[in-house]
């Protein structure tokens, strides 16, 4: 969910060259992200929920257990999806600039459930989500313009966009592949992973080398899009020599962790969904930490975006869970 929440905030951030937002307009933002969240992963255990029951160690889901309705999850998650549509009436300026923004955030409903249904029966579903959250960030920059032009006319807003996008297809595509090979095998799914080959065999994972290639190319891809607004937009070469490097050195260390969490998360022969959500959590904090710090060179304070993820996985997995890195309903 903290990672979900921020993503319209970001979309917000990167339009602050054009037009500030205040700080409650951004946790108005999170709060919409939180909700948006809630509606997709619910209703994704809800569509899920006979494959998840082939898994042993997923019991502690609350769909799987039991302990919450399938009606009660379905009400749950339709109410937050309201909730998102009537907060966002705090955004409204003008008529048409408010159809635009309610459209993109009803458009990024529409690629999270179609994601939801078909994720399991056709491979490549895990561009639909990825599409949820680009037009999330999208619906974050909508509500700091004065126009529609500024909006398509702010190539940063674009990339922080595309590099939203990356970092959630990566998630569902590989982490999220790995993660459940072993039920998806056993319910039948037709993802991209398995079409590629991977499988699991007597608690032995094999990922073949087409899976790992495509992961490291979209890796690779949006750190390349980390480092792009260093190279041609005006701001990001307004901070100072001292500044630009240092970031770009941050960043760089960044990508490097990323880069050898992917390659230990591929590397691991035995099937154990504890240390596979390790190394996945350590990606996740360490990816989505890259994009805030770019952003730094508009605003400094910037950087504290990059905190909220993190502290929000960390502090949930000790809270419910009595872990660090291993949420045990992932």
């Amino acid at each position: 969910m903290g990672l979900t929440g921020v993503a319209p905030v970001l979309g917000a951030l990167s339009m602050w060259t054009i037009s500030e937002v205040t700080l409650f307009q951004l946790f108005v933002l999170f709060c919409i992200g939180c909700f948006s969240h809630v509606y997709g992963f619910v209703i994704n255990d809800l569509v899920d929920i006979k494959v998840d029951k082939l898994s042993n160690e997923l019991f502690a889901r609350p769909l799987v257990s039991g302990s919450i309705s399938r009606k009660k999850a379905a009400y749950f998650a339709i109410a937050c999806m309201i909730a998102s549509f009537v907060v966002s009436i705090l955004f409204y300026k003008e008529l048409v600039s408010y159809v635009l923004l309610i459209s993109i955030l009803i458009f990024a409903y529409i690629l999270a459930t179609i994601y939801n249904f078909a994720s399991k029966k056709y491979p490549g579903m895990d561009f639909f989500v990825a599409g949820a959250i680009f037009f999330l960030i999208l619906f974050g920059a909508a509500t700091a313009t004065k126009s529609v032009e500024q909006l398509f006319s702010n190539p940063l807003t674009w990339i922080v966009a595309l590099i939203g996008t990356l970092q959630v297809l990566f998630m569902n595509m590989f982490n999220g592949a790995i993660k459940d090979i072993d039920h998806d095998e056993k319910g039948l799914a037709n993802t991209l992973a398995i079409r590629l080959g991977a499988k699991t065999r007597k608690g032995v994972i094999t990922l073949p080398t087409s899976f790992k290639t495509v992961g490291y190319a979209v890796e690779l891809t949006r750190s390349f899009l980390i480092f792009l607004p260093f190279l041609f937009l005006t701001p990001f070469n307004q901070i100072g020599e001292i500044a630009i490097l240092l970031r770009i050195a941050i960043l760089l260390m960044l990508t490097i962790i990323t880069l050898f969490s992917i390659h230990k998360l591929f590397s691991i022969k035995t099937f154990d969904r504890d240390h596979i959500r390790k190394w996945i959590g350590i990606i996740v904090i360490v990816m989505y930490a890259t994009t805030p710090i770019m952003l730094s060179s508009l605003k400094l304070y910037f950087i504290l975006v990059a905190f909220v993820p993190p502290l929000w996985f960390i502090s949930s997995n000790i809270v419910l869970h009595g872990t660090v890195l291993e949420p045990k309903t992932m």
